[in-house]
């Protein structure tokens, strides 16, 4: 199927303090087609750790194709966020993170921020569906702990290759998880993150993983929205660099907030049984153990999901890997929902 063009805008958000610190900016885009009908869904999407809101955009393209085969279309339209700093955020909030230990922005903040967006005026009287890839599926859980469990938001949420496990889960295989971690900070850090030219920073990142297997679609996102050109002074001299958006450090550090993910398992555990929840796997555990994705499909813990989609040849790299299958995924759940579905069906009880 050919991928539809979407149209889009950029826009800045103020997000709630946070401990006595001012809140940040939430940098987000609208997605949204000529067909787009007022009585459709309207699709709220959070990324994982060291990616950005435009690594949606093949996938939305692939997505809203197979929604407008409904006619009227069943998206009204999409609205992806930035983690607090990462993509545009991580540059509009560079002065104020500055003020901040490094790595404080967790996934819980971010949360608050979508939270604090789906009560403003701009989603009145929409029927919202949250999507989250890996630690972004632990920010649109965490998000309805803002409101009463008997009045979610959300007629239905989508976690994609989620990196959500129990506390126990984790003190179990303790030393598997924290060496992992270990191996992923210092990955992150040993990374060049400044060029010469936006070639030099393409070929570089084309040449290593994750990125080797990215689809050409989405590399070519990341290369253009996850860099940024800057000033810079060298003795006399003055020249201009092209840089990493998010720093590498404020990335490193996202992969020690495990304390959200153990909130938001405990979260989805309640909310699946009053929202429905429908889950999307890659079928290669390269990066997160089966035991992850059986500790999310645990019915005798209460966590039924409305339903299990895996994606072949995927990982956990799904939405960057095989955007198109993740769309058909997605799609799958997406038709499940009926047109009087409601953000408060008790859809178990």
């Amino acid at each position: 199927m050919s991928p539809l063009q979407i149209r889009s805008e950029l826009f800045v958000f103020d997000t709630p303090p946070l401990h006595g610190l001012p809140g940040l900016k939430m940098t987000a885009k609208r997605y949204y087609t000529p067909f787009s009908d007022s009585q459709g869904l309207t699709l709220l999407f959070a990324h994982g750790v060291g990616s950005h809101k435009e690594h949606w955009e093949p996938m939305l393209r692939y997505l809203f194709s197979h929604q407008n085969l409904h006619q009227p279309s069943r998206i009204r339209e999409a609205w992806c966020f930035d983690w607090l700093n990462h993509g545009d955020a991580a540059v509009i909030n560079k002065a104020a993170l500055e003020h901040r230990s490094q790595g404080n922005v967790s996934i819980a903040e971010w949360a608050a921020a979508i939270a604090s967006f789906v009560k403003s005026p701009f989603l009145r009287g929409h029927r919202l569906v949250g999507l989250g890839h890996s630690a972004g599926s632990s920010a649109i859980i965490l998000s309805t702990r803002a409101f009463p469990m008997r009045n979610q938001p959300f007629v239905a949420v989508f976690l994609l290759e989620p990196s959500m496990l129990t506390r126990e889960l984790w003190t179990s295989h303790l030393m598997e998880r924290e060496t992992l971690m270990r191996r992923s900070i210092s990955a992150t850090l040993r990374r060049r993150s400044v060029f010469d030219t936006w070639e030099e920073a393409a070929n570089y990142y084309r040449k290593r993983k994750p990125w080797a297997g990215y689809d050409h679609e989405v590399f070519d996102v990341f290369t253009q929205h996850g860099f940024h050109s800057v000033d810079i002074q060298d003795g006399s001299k003055e020249g201009t660099k092209v840089t990493l958006k998010c720093d590498l450090q404020h990335e490193a550090l996202a992969y020690q907030d495990v304390e959200s993910h153990f909130e938001a398992t405990d979260q989805y555990t309640r909310l699946c049984r009053v929202v429905p929840v429908h889950i999307v796997f890659g079928t290669i555990h390269d990066y997160i153990p089966s035991y992850f994705q059986d500790c999310m499909t645990d019915v005798s813990q209460g966590r039924s999901p409305a339903s299990v989609k895996r994606v072949p040849g995927a990982g956990h790299g799904i939405l960057q890997q095989a955007p198109e299958g993740l769309a058909r995924a997605v799609s799958i759940g997406l038709n499940s929902i009926t047109s009087d579905s409601t953000s408060h069906l008790l859809h178990r009880l």
